[in-house]
């Protein structure tokens, strides 16, 4: 009758070996699956609000909300109203325009304004009569147009900003990450909030999403770029 033969201590450590460096190998691979999802998940809803723009243009002689079929701008042109006409018709739900990454009072109601408390998102800058952007904020179908993107979050006084996508870690510095949906319906998962773009024939080189120039995206109101509830929300808190 045969002894069974047990591992010796060198071939112990060899296994341990082959199952570490296997480990280091998989790790990165499945990090990198993780973002990639992460990424699709936030850029979904974007698409989905491009594609609700583009159907109700279809009915307001190709232009989004805001402006009417005669192609003026409506007196109320908030980014809350350009939400409500979509939600009011329902091209989606009220939980459909709140980030996945972070938790908002869905919209249940009909007939009744958004608050900054039940969306995330902003859409392109239509203060400005005579901004070439203007041309853009209906169904053109330009590859270099951005029309709508994750908001920009005030962290301090100073004008630094992030988004809902990245941590206050650095917080005097200004980190933003997220999507960012384009008039053709393509999103971009970026991590710069500088991009080229093209604004009826207008180009501009890294041309910043938060600012006034050319691409401009605003969370609240008429022309509110940066998202300072966060920060008020700290200052009467004492929050860090």
């Amino acid at each position: 009758m045969s002894t069974p033969r047990a591992f010796t201590f060198v071939e112990l450590i060899v296994v341990l070996a082959i199952v570490l460096l296997l480990i280091g190998i998989l790790l990165p691979t499945l990090g990198a699956a993780r973002r990639t999802a992460r990424c699709t998940q936030n850029s979904t809803p974007v698409r989905g609000i491009h594609s609700a723009l583009v159907l109700f243009s279809q009915d307001n002689n190709k232009y989004y909300p805001g402006i009417n079929k005669d192609g003026n701008r409506m007196e109320d042109y908030s980014t809350e109203y350009r939400f409500q006409a979509l939600l009011d018709d329902n091209y989606f739900t009220g939980e459909y325009i709140i980030s996945p990454s972070e938790t908002k009072t869905a919209m249940t109601q009909t007939g009744i304004k958004p608050t900054i408390d039940n969306y995330s998102y902003a859409f392109l800058n239509i203060s400005d009569l005579n901004a070439k952007r203007m041309a853009e904020w209906k169904d053109t179908s330009n590859s270099e147009a951005v029309v709508l993107s994750d908001r920009a979050i005030a962290v301090d006084d100073e004008g630094h900003f992030k988004s809902v996508h990245v941590n206050l870690k650095d917080n005097a510095k200004t980190l933003w990450q997220g999507s960012v949906g384009f008039n053709d319906n393509h999103v971009r998962y970026l991590h710069t909030y500088e991009v080229d773009t093209q604004y009826g024939d207008h180009s501009t080189e890294n041309d910043n999403l938060f600012n006034t120039t050319n691409g401009s995206m605003v969370y609240s109101g008429n022309d509110n770029i940066i998202d300072t509830s966060y920060l008020q929300q700290a200052q009467s808190s004492n929050l860090p």
